[in-house]
């Protein structure tokens, strides 16, 4: 399919994808239409749900990697499902729940607002839908008893060089550390004491090295198990936040990511250990 023909079809399932949610919000009586957000809000908003499905959506039509479709499929049928089976949204008034005497008109919804905690949230599972699709990239140009990718990117050969998997790494690592600052201080994660902006940093970095060690991995060496589970990793992070429990794991992902760091290596050292044990025991067949 020629690139502009997929480009547009890509956006305009984007469109549908985007109008279906934001129709089934309003149906359900969340506040979301245009007249709630200024012009950049709105835009950040409807646009996220729009490319959230246009990127799979071209993957899938210009390159024939369906990971991240897959994935979208599964996520907004999840959230449209929990929205429109029961028990469903239900509003209720501050003062009902406190036992008040005259309504606050302060409105809190339960069993809901999973369309609305998607939409703000887009760009965290763009990133990543991304990454799924870069782990089947790999694993579909690396191992040649799966179906090939038809048309090959030309930034990134399967095994990559030096350069570009560095840049890959260094894309693929601010990408992350950017969606994941950003949902931190959307989440409003504090620390206390005077140098707390210091774990902004520190941690932002962290984010950053967390994505770039298992992206460099696997398009330099086709260490795939990293990457797939620091995927996981960060859908499962975001995916909490449907329920908006009180204890939220951003918190600890974000504040404590050399654990996540630590747990990623581990599975680095069992996915080398297991292909030398396999290169072994190949060897010793042939001898």
């Amino acid at each position: 399919m020629p690139s502009i023909r997929s480009i547009l079809v890509s956006l305009l399932i984007g469109l549908v994808h985007a109008g279906t949610l934001i129709v089934v919000a309003l149906a359900l009586g969340y506040s979301i239409g245009p007249s709630e957000y200024t012009s950049l809000g709105m835009g950040w908003r409807y646009g996220g749900l729009v490319v959230m499905a246009a990127a799979p959506v071209w993957l899938v039509l210009r390159y024939r990697i369906f990971a991240p479709l897959l994935a979208l499929t599964l996520t907004t049928g999840y959230v449209l499902g929990m929205e429109l089976t029961p028990p469903g949204p239900t509003f209720s008034d501050v003062a009902e729940l406190e036992r008040l005497a005259e309504p606050t008109g302060i409105i809190v919804v339960e069993n809901g607002l999973y369309i609305v905690r998607y939409m703000l949230n887009a760009s965290i599972w763009l990133v990543g839908f991304l990454f799924l699709g870069l782990v089947e990239y790999t694993v579909r140009t690396g191992w040649k008893r799966l179906p090939a990718v038809p048309s090959l990117p030309a930034l990134i050969s399967i095994p990559a060089s030096r350069g570009q998997a560095v840049r890959v790494a260094t894309v693929g690592g601010v990408l992350h550390a950017a969606v994941m600052l950003w949902f931190a201080l959307r989440l409003g994660l504090t620390v206390s004491g005077e140098f707390s902006w210091l774990m902004y940093i520190s941690s932002t970095l962290g984010m950053w090295v967390l994505a770039a060690v298992p992206l460099y991995l696997l398009v330099r060496h086709l260490v795939v198990a990293p990457a797939t589970v620091l995927t996981v990793f960060m859908l499962l992070t975001v995916q909490a936040e449907f329920t908006a429990s009180p204890d939220d794991p951003h918190a600890l992902y974000f504040g404590a990511w050399f654990l996540y760091l630590g747990l990623l290596l581990v599975v680095t050292g069992i996915e080398v250990g297991l292909r030398r044990l396999q290169i072994g025991q190949r060897l010793r067949t042939m001898t």
